[in-house]
């Protein structure tokens, strides 16, 4: 299968699987329909836009080539519909059940704007910056996702808790240490696959990476004060 092929799967399942994301943390922060969508189809393009930014591609691919724009619109209408035909469903064990396929769907998302994102900034000419290119992979995996949780007014869910910018870094380093051997092609499956199996792998062992909880930290010292 040829590698431009390979982009337009990876790129349509991410905008599905991001736009899904978006959309149900709208519905979970009792968003109208309007508001759902925003998240929606940012989570889908944000990264991407930040992305292009970076690479100089001005006005960024979402606006020039509306077709995932329009699919993450489409979806995020689709979900909310469902969920406000059938309300009940956020009480119901529907809920509990789709949340845990979410995370599929949000691995699978973060996998394929992994390596599109990298691509697009191999295929500008930039595969001698491997930094950029990281970086270019990393920000359209997690970039649409920091935005959405800072418009749904939460710490970005990236910042606080499991394996997720690892995954598309670890990802990310796949891609780049076999697309000289293997090709644009293997690589980009490779990659993708890579960042899937450790995200979905760190959530069923869940993993998180170190950090300093600031409660207990004051908790203790405030027993040493007494």
């Amino acid at each position: 299968m040829h590698y431009e092929t390979i982009q337009f799967i990876l790129e349509l399942v991410g905008s599905v699987s991001f736009a899904i994301s978006g959309a149900l943390l709208g519905i979970r922060r009792s968003m109208d329909i309007f508001g759902t969508i925003v998240l929606g189809v940012v989570t889908a393009v944000g990264g991407g836009m930040i992305r292009d930014i970076a690479l100089g591609i001005t006005p960024p691919m979402a606006f020039t080539d509306s077709r995932l724009t329009l699919i993450s619109f489409l979806v995020s209408v689709f979900v909310f519909w469902i969920f406000y035909r059938r309300g009940d469903h956020l009480n119901g064990r529907f809920l509990i059940t789709f949340e845990k396929y979410l995370v599929i769907f949000d691995a699978v998302g973060l996998g394929a704007f992994t390596i599109v994102g990298m691509n697009t900034a191999a295929a500008t000419g930039y595969m001698d910056h491997r930094f950029l290119i990281l970086f270019c992979g990393m920000v359209t995996g997690i970039g649409g996702g920091i935005i959405r949780d800072l418009l749904a007014g939460i710490i970005p869910f990236v910042f606080i808790r499991q394996i997720y910018a690892v995954a598309s870094f670890l990802g990310g380093l796949l891609y780049l240490l076999t697309y000289q051997s293997l090709g644009p092609s293997f690589a980009m499956i490779l990659g993708f696959v890579g960042v899937i199996f450790v995200r979905l792998f760190s959530y069923s062992r869940n993993w998180n990476l170190p950090r300093i909880m600031v409660e207990e930290v004051e908790e203790r010292r405030d027993k040493r004060d007494e």
